[in-house]
Order: structure tokens, then sequence, then C-alpha cells
């Protein structure tokens, strides 16, 4: 870039337009990628239902792990579904299976999630 007289040129002035527009595009879809890896649960939820009571108890499961993980605590044992959903973890529509919404908890112990749901036309052994 060579500065005369006048000033930057138009030639000039449109590259360093173009780089900044470049930039903020690439922020842009950088900052998506990393909105959905940190809550990967959450930007799908409303898509649709889940299609059968296997998946309510993945679901639950999955949400209850990312909530353990960034939870602090280690004695947590029990974690209810009304906190998933009201801390934003997991969405109502993913515990529901056609008409039939499910409520449950997840036991936490070594580590190990299971999951206990409790629905109108199905329930967990040893729920």
């Amino acid at each position: 870039m060579i500065k005369n007289k006048n000033g930057w040129g138009l030639r000039e002035m449109l590259f360093i337009c173009a780089i900044i527009f470049f930039c903020v595009i690439l922020a842009a879809v950088m900052i998506n990628r990393l909105y959905q890896s940190i809550s990967p649960n959450i930007s799908d939820s409303e898509k649709n239902t889940s299609t059968s009571y296997e998946q309510v108890e993945k679901n639950l499961a999955s949400a209850a792990r990312i909530y353990y993980n960034r939870q602090k605590e280690e004695d947590i044992s029990l974690i209810i579904s009304e906190d998933l959903i009201s801390e934003g973890y997991l969405k109502e529509s993913k515990l529901t299976v056609k008409d039939d919404v499910c409520s449950g908890y997840v036991i936490v112990a070594d580590n190990t999630f299971t999951p206990y749901i409790s629905c109108e036309n199905y329930e967990t052994e040893g729920y």
C-alpha cells in the first residue's frame, strides 16, 4: 500500500474493508461452533420429541451428566428432572414420547448415571 499526497486510495480502503469483513465472518462462525459444543442438548431440544422411553432415559442421563460436571460439589447423588429443566440443561420436549410427558430423576454413584422415569404409560423398573 503506497501512500501518496492524497492519502489512502480506494483500492487500499476496499482491501482493508474486505479483511475486516472476513475476520467478522470467521469470528461469527467460531462463536456459533463454540455455543453448539457447550450446550448440545439445548440446541436441538425443540426440534422434535423423543421417539421412545429409552431415548427419554438417555436424554435425562445426558443432561444430568452435564449438570453434574458443571457443579463443583462432589456429594451430588440425586438429580431431579425438574431441576434440570429449571436450570436450562433439559427441555420438557426431551421428556416427551408422543403426548406422554415424563418426569424422573438420575442417581449418581461412582460416576455412573442411572436414570429413572415415570410416565402415564411407562415407568422405569425400580422407580
